[in-house]
């Protein structure tokens, strides 16, 4: 009789601890990169609520991250610095959002802001803001979620590179892989069941700490993750990619030892019903913004595309005329424009009539004219310094205007500018040149970190223009606008002479 009731004790704690180390299945839905709410490959966000919505009545254990990617940069948030997508996602109900660099588009403390505005939180796990040695105002390191059956840990990280990409002089990027082996103890010790990495950039370790079990399914969100090399040997069966606009994933996770994506759908948002209540919010935002922008300004005569592929690797008419304008208002020697600045993406024709909000789509950030005095060798250098990206379609492309010059793609970084010319005639390395360009190149934004330490231009306007209001002036100056390509950018390994 004992040994019987010893048997079945043992069974039963037998069954005990594996049926503890076991749960019910837990869905994830994946959203990010939803920046234009009047794009149709990036502002679906009725439609998603929809999606969400329909998972949430089936099941207590859904989990809706949305990794970021969303408070900029569009027409709408140059004027509000992306409250309305905070407003959107407070009708959304996300479980936690994660922080990747286009949430700095308005620098830190604007995102601080936002934060306090939204009604779920916001996570960055290696972001310290040097003032205080922690995390911004208002973001989380880390969060824990906690439904019914399961407590989701969560932690968001960025590559270092946002400093100078994005100008962020009060924060810190601390070393990613430390950042996360922190927050996942911190969060095991807490109670988390499933520990998720939100991330944008394609960090080797991730695979790694997924086979070691730091963390237990990452996801990547980046729209561009398909125009770009993608190492397959980091690759892992618990890493979710997002890489296509308009697009939700929804992921169920399975635990046996560990846990595992069982099933995962990418869900195309245009297919699905819009929500009605998010609809009429968006409705409202894009009525406010045509009474806003929906003013005609001018017509272009010539057709042209801001392809994001062609203002990052040749010259560009429209950009052409962006650099003319800048420099003409500051009369300088030259002007330029990083390809970076230009976020249209769109096809125009000719005869098609210009409106603000054509405008300010394709030059969304709050960007001023600043003017710097420089050598010929200095210029030579910020020519390199933008072209050092070049394969990888970086913004720093340089597009200049009063200038011309030839590079060669092929060549090493620091070695690409075989010819230059102002106005006409060869740069003089010892001569000094006035450069009319924005206040986030002239501060070392998008890798031009020489000319932040460039010696800048006595200007009698305490506040100078911003560069998309001088772009408006000068098509209403104009109205009928005749764009045109002058060989100012030769590439030599695409045949140039």
């Amino acid at each position: 009789m004992g040994n019987k009731l010893l048997f079945v004790l043992v069974m039963l704690m037998s069954w005990a601890c594996n049926a503890s180390d076991e749960h019910p299945p837990v869905t994830l839905i994946f959203a990010a990169d939803m920046p234009n709410i009047s794009d149709e490959r990036t502002g679906r966000y009725a439609e998603l609520k929809t999606l969400v919505d329909e998972y949430r009545n089936t099941s207590d254990s859904v989990f809706f991250v949305f990794g970021g990617g969303s408070i900029g940069p569009s027409a709408l948030s140059s004027f509000d610095r992306g409250s309305h997508i905070i407003d959107l996602l407070n009708s959304l109900e996300p479980d936690v959002m994660g922080v990747t660099k286009r949430e700095f588009s308005f620098y830190e403390d604007e995102l601080s802001l936002r934060s306090y505005e939204a009604a779920f939180p916001i996570v960055t796990s290696n972001v310290k803001d040097s003032r205080v040695g922690q995390a911004p105002e208002g973001l989380l390191s880390s969060a824990l979620i906690r439904k019914e059956n399961v407590s989701l840990g969560v932690i968001s990280i960025l590559h270092e590179r946002v400093i100078s990409e994005y100008q962020l002089f009060d924060v810190v990027v601390e070393p990613p892989q430390k950042a996360v082996l922190e927050a996942s103890q911190v969060l095991k010790e807490r109670g988390a069941d499933i520990v998720l990495l939100n991330y944008s950039y394609p960090f080797p370790f991730v695979s790694n700490f997924l086979e070691k079990g730091i963390v237990d399914i990452a996801f990547i969100s980046d729209s561009r993750l398909n125009d770009r090399p993608y190492d397959d040997s980091i690759d892992h069966p618990n890493i979710l990619k997002l890489a296509t606009p308009a697009t939700a994933i929804v992921a169920t996770i399975n635990k046996k030892s560990q846990w595992a994506v069982s099933s995962v759908d990418y869900t195309a948002l245009a297919d699905i019903q819009p929500h009605p209540m998010v609809e009429k919010q968006l409705l409202g935002y894009e009525s406010r913004l045509k009474r806003l922008l929906n003013i005609q300004i001018g017509e272009w005569q010539t057709a042209f595309s801001t392809e994001r592929k062609l203002v990052r690797s040749g010259e560009n008419p429209f950009v052409n005329f962006v650099a003319d304008t800048i420099r003409e208002h500051a009369d300088a020697d030259i002007g330029l424009v990083n390809g970076g600045s230009i976020r249209g993406n769109a096809s125009y024709g000719a005869s098609q009539p210009i409106t603000r909000q054509d405008i300010v789509t394709e030059l969304p950030f709050r960007a001023h004219v600043v003017t710097l005095i420089l050598t010929g060798e200095q210029i030579v250098q910020a020519l390199e310094e933008g072209l050092s990206q070049y394969e990888n379609s970086r913004g720093g492309f340089p597009h200049v205007s009063g200038m011309a010059y030839t590079f060669d793609s092929n060549a090493k970084p620091f070695g690409r500018i075989q010819q230059v010319t102002v106005n006409g005639k060869p740069l003089v390395n010892e001569k000094y040149y006035t450069l009319a360009t924005s206040d986030f190149i002239a501060n070392g934004g998008d890798g031009y970190e020489s000319l932040s330490s460039a010696r800048r231009k006595d200007n009698a306007s305490a506040r100078p223009p911003q560069i998309s209001d001088l772009v408006v002036q000068a098509i209403v100056d104009k109205f009928e606008v005749k764009l045109t390509l002058e060989e100012r950018i030769r590439n030599l390994a695409e045949g140039g002479d």
